[in-house]
């Protein structure tokens, strides 16, 4: 890539970055690429710095210099319980129920649909669900991949602290919102909080701390939205 813009003597530069994960979320990005660090509750733009990724700027180049509208977005059925996992250009819209079939349907030991990754992606209840312009990808697990154990008692490992991509205290943030404390966990930062999952993912305990810390936002932007009015 760095030849091919030489050749066209184009003003970019491309960065190649380790492979680890969440390296592509945007305040990770600024900071490997920068060296600068977005402060808490704010946005890339306060630090002079606008993320895209290669959809959006496609899709800013089609829209700009072809007058075509965002109708449309390549989407990865894939996962075990896929029959012929497929990258497909699909219209916005279109129901998960149709991509699937489309890809041979599910295979008989599916047993849960995930709208995006693994890690940070949504469980599904139905397949009724459309294609918006953020969809990236439909995953189907099998029941081997999700067997859940019952989450133990945190026994204070500090794994999920060592993990946190945001340096915040899961551990504490997960009790804080499992006794009600949500105001606690707005100072203790959960509003920062980017639903990596590495802390779940790491916790010897399998506490479910997205899980938590989804509801705990709401609550606690709930409590910051009585104390304004």
């Amino acid at each position: 890539m760095n030849k091919k813009i030489q050749e066209l003597g184009a003003g970019l530069m491309v960065i190649g970055l380790k492979v680890k994960y969440p390296q592509g979320a945007e305040k990770q990005l600024i900071k490997a690429i920068t060296g600068r660090e977005v402060p808490a509750g704010g946005l890339p733009m306060d630090v002079s710095c606008l993320v895209h990724n290669v959809g959006t700027a496609k899709a800013i180049f089609e829209a700009i210099s072809l007058n075509k509208p965002l109708y449309e977005r390549v989407v990865t059925v894939s996962g075990q319980g896929i029959k012929e996992p497929k990258n497909l250009l699909v219209r916005i819209g279109t129901p998960f129920q149709n991509l699937i079939d489309f890809c041979g349907g599910l295979t008989e030991n599916a047993v849960k649909i995930i709208n995006g990754g693994p890690l940070m992606g949504i469980a599904q209840f139905t397949l009724e669900v459309p294609v918006t312009k953020g969809t990236s990808g439909i995953l189907a697990l099998t029941d081997n991949e999700t067997k859940a154990r019952i989450p133990g008692p945190c026994i204070s490992c500090c794994r999920c602290v060592d993990v946190c991509p945001m340096n915040l205290m899961p551990n504490a943030l997960a009790k804080l919102i499992a006794n009600e404390k949500y105001e606690a966990a707005y100072k203790l930062g959960v509003l920062d909080c980017i639903e990596c999952g590495s802390c779940a993912y790491i916790c010897p305990s399998k506490i479910r701390h997205v899980h938590l810390f989804k509801y705990g936002k709401l609550m606690a932007n709930k409590l910051s939205i009585q104390k304004t009015a």
